[in-house]
């Protein structure tokens, strides 16, 4: 296992000073420029729970630690800038591993982050463990103008619209995991998203610049679980209309040639990092006119509705749909 030390001084090396930050790495704490970030997230994977070594290299695992914190603050209609990097290693590890993960990290920046930010390491920590793997990166950001989009916010009316597609992560998952016996070579798109998911950075920012949203959330404890939070933070209910998601056609394949219970993964499947909003009626043309001029991947897949109503899920063909839950759930018994 490389040193600390020399760890700490390849992280530095890698990532450059980031702007907002005064003094970085290399001190006992990081000095921020005032008023730079408003908006800070955390994120955790542990081996065994979010990442398999035996199936994500240690570049999949660095891009999917920063994908996650990324969309987490595209969710709150703000742009990403400085992050903190904590690492617990065990000492017999291979020093490429560590060396993988900085290396996802910097893939994902120069992928997912458009020039207009800058996503960069500000100072963070390292230790050894006897235990699994444990990765925790706390990523600042800059709300917009127009303050931080909320999950609180939405009202009776508004529309309920997807940014991007549900499920194929958890198909990946399924996949790796054996739990559908298929070829993997069919399904690339499927064990990308789980691998190397994608986050909606650009999109995030832009609407809440334009203060199109009245509450939003990233998708990735699943998409009911996710607007349930939604719904309640906004004490609202919901009517969610299942048969509007898109179907990705790796999806369709596992549905028609395996039998897969593909609505389940649309519904409750986590690790999606897309971007599920209520709209006012008022502004859907502007959804809409963003979606075309940005060639976003939007749906309208629902609407507000009172909260004794509750959320109520409408199936393929607009029968109501009971799951025993609606997503991933930390601290359950398996």
């Amino acid at each position: 296992m490389t040193t600390e030390f020399e760890l700490i001084a390849r992280i530095a090396a890698l990532f450059g000073a980031p702007e907002g930050v005064a003094v970085g790495i290399g001190d006992d704490g990081a000095v921020l420029d005032p008023g730079r970030f408003d908006l800070v997230t955390m994120d955790t994977m542990v081996e065994g729970v979010h990442f398999d070594r035996d199936w994500s290299s240690p570049q999949d695992v660095g891009w999917k630690l920063l994908a996650s914190n990324l969309s987490d603050i595209a969710a709150m209609g703000g742009g990403p800038g400085a992050f903190f990097l904590s690492m617990a290693l065990p000492a017999a590890l291979d020093p490429g591993w560590p060396e993988g993960v900085l290396e996802g990290i910097k893939e994902a920046a120069r992928a997912l982050v458009p020039e207009s930010f800058e996503v960069s390491a500000g100072g963070g920590d390292l230790s050894s463990t006897h235990g699994p793997i444990v990765l925790t990166m706390t990523l600042m950001g800059e709300a917009s103008p127009a303050g931080p989009v909320l999950r609180r916010g939405a009202v009776p009316g508004d529309r309920i619209v997807l940014l991007g597609q549900t499920g194929l992560a958890a198909a990946g998952l399924a996949i790796l995991r054996g739990d559908v016996d298929v070829e993997p070579g069919q399904f690339a798109c499927a064990l990308r998203a789980h691998r190397r998911p994608g986050a909606q950075v650009r999109a995030g920012a832009l609407l809440g610049l334009y203060g199109v949203p009245s509450a939003m959330i990233d998708v990735s404890d699943g998409l009911v679980q996710d607007l349930g939070h939604i719904l309640k933070a906004s004490e609202v209910g919901a009517r969610l209309e299942a048969y509007s998601l898109p179907h990705h056609p790796e999806l369709v394949m596992l549905r028609e040639e395996y039998g897969v219970d593909i609505l389940r993964l649309m519904l409750t499947g986590g690790d999606d990092y897309e971007l599920l909003m209520t709209i006012p009626p008022a502004r859907m043309p502007k959804i809409w006119d963003m979606a075309r001029r940005h060639s976003w991947d939007v749906h309208d897949i629902g609407e507000v509705r009172s909260p004794d109503e509750g959320l109520v899920v409408l199936g393929p063909e607009g029968e109501p749909v009971v799951f025993e839950h609606g997503g991933y759930r930390h601290f359950e018994a398996k």
